[in-house]
């Protein structure tokens, strides 16, 4: 209770005695009188005491919803999906948390040693060779943080950046804050962001992709998977009911500047593609829409995505703003007992940078089986097929998981990629990349260790 409110109280009743006081010295005064006049002011002193306890109460509330959800929905999902099952916990440590503002620290690191088969295209060798690798996330650290501005709206921002354990070098091509680096406004109306982030295609395949973005898995078939970013981009979000809406809009989608090897847009090198030229409002534009549904165990999703070209210096293909590199999504999931989860989905794609071959489609199922509390089997096959050519690439990835505990997982994964006609993509994503010879099938075993922080 606070000072004034204990010095109105005491009035209260100095007044009361002193009015009280005379009928107290005449004869015919009853006691009734006085005690009914004590029991009022006992009734006031308590509706005072509730209404002091309301003020604090409402003072130390969070005048908007807290954006911490819905933030971390950007943040390494592929990795909770992984272990929240067993251990229930997100990542992050708390570095300052109160009422009305929090900064969050996380990350993972993941490294294993890599065991390659297969015919190389250069040389027509077979690689037997072993090296240090990452096998189920991209190792990454972050830095998240809101606060309150005002009744009903909230601030946040988010930096994370990826490294490669085997170098310590920063991925994404170098970028210090390659993952994301956006600030953002959310209240009632939904969430907006500002900077480089998802795009709204990562809504189409996010729920239905467990494997996530490591060095095997579906980014070996199509490179969006790992980085659907980008920069320069403007977001919106609004979630209502058990749907979830967002779309995007971003004026430069890659302003790093890659190298020769890089195999198109969303490749981790920089496609080179910065775009925001005042008289070129096309050049390297991306716009991108995706609405998901969550009902209890089962979900759907789909999502829609265009990426323009920039100049001859963009990699990929995409030479001009006049072509473009668009995907379609669509993908379900369900969820059992005890960690299971079957996701299956499909990505239809014109790449206009590919003249030869511009259009594919892809499918995959993929399947998380748990065996007891802390050991899962998980399987993936996806299979990509190029329309009007023989070109095609079946993936099947067999993973076994032994989570010790919320912070640490132990694993093996195995991927066999079995090209067809002119196709020569790898088993796995580390590098320098094992190209194998074209039509030819390689495999990949990763076994190590992820730690999150």
């Amino acid at each position: 209770m606070t000072k004034p409110t204990k010095t109105l109280i005491q009035a209260l009743i100095a007044a009361a005695f002193a009015t009280s006081a005379p009928a107290w010295a005449q004869a015919d005064a009853s006691n009734e009188a006085l005690l009914k006049r004590l029991d009022a002011l006992t009734r006031e002193m308590e509706a005072l005491k509730a209404q002091v306890k309301a003020n604090e109460e409402k003072a130390s509330r969070p005048l908007a919803t807290p954006v911490d959800k819905s933030a971390e929905q950007g943040l390494s999902k592929q990795a909770k999906d992984e272990m929240e099952d067993a251990a229930g916990t997100s990542e992050g440590i708390e570095l300052v948390k109160t009422p009305k503002a929090s900064l969050k620290f996380y990350g993972m690191v993941d490294v294993g040693a890599e065991l390659l088969n297969g015919e190389l295209a250069k040389g027509g060798q077979v690689d037997s060779s072993l090296r240090v690798s990452n096998g189920l996330i991209t190792p990454h650290f972050g830095v998240l943080g809101n606060g309150q501005l005002t009744e009903g709206l909230q601030g946040s921002f988010n930096l994370e950046g990826s490294l490669a354990p085997d170098s310590g070098t920063s991925g994404i091509g170098g970028r210090l804050f390659g993952r994301q680096a956006w600030v953002g406004l959310s209240g009632a109306f939904g969430t907006v962001r500002l900077g480089r982030q998802y795009t709204a295609v990562r809504m189409g395949w996010d729920d239905a992709n467990p494997y996530g973005t490591g060095n095997q898995g579906l980014r070996l078939l199509d490179p969006r998977i790992s980085n659907p970013r980008a920069d320069n981009s403007i977001s919106y979000v609004l979630t209502f009911g058990g749907f979830t809406a967002g779309v995007n809009y971003s004026g430069g989608w890659d302003a790093v500047n890659g190298n020769s090897s890089n195999t198109g847009p969303a490749n981790n090198g920089g496609a080179n593609c910065a775009g925001e030229v005042p008289d070129q409002t096309q050049q390297c534009k991306e716009v991108s829409f995706g609405m998901k549904y969550a009902g209890g165990p089962w979900g759907v999703a789909a999502a829609y995505e265009k990426l323009n070209g920039g100049t001859s210096a963009t990699y990929g293909g995409l030479t001009s703003p006049t072509l473009s590199d668009t995907r379609k999504v669509i993908s379900a999931y369900y969820r059992g007992k005890g960690g299971l989860k079957v996701t299956g989905g499909w990505i239809a794609r014109n790449n206009e940078g590919n003249a030869a071959t511009p259009k594919s489609d892809m499918y995959w199922v993929e399947g998380i089986f748990p065996v007891s509390q802390h050991v899962f089997l998980d399987g993936l096959l996806a299979h990509l097929k190029y329309d009007d050519s023989a070109n095609k690439a079946t993936l099947i990835n067999l993973r076994g998981r032994y989570v010790l505990n919320k912070d640490t997982t132990i694993y093996m994964t195995l991927a066999n990629m079995d090209n067809n006609g002119t196709l020569a993509l790898p088993a796995t994503a580390s590098t320098p990349v094992p190209t194998p010879k074209a039509g030819e099938k390689q495999y990949s075993l990763i076994t190590g260790v992820l730690y999150k922080f």
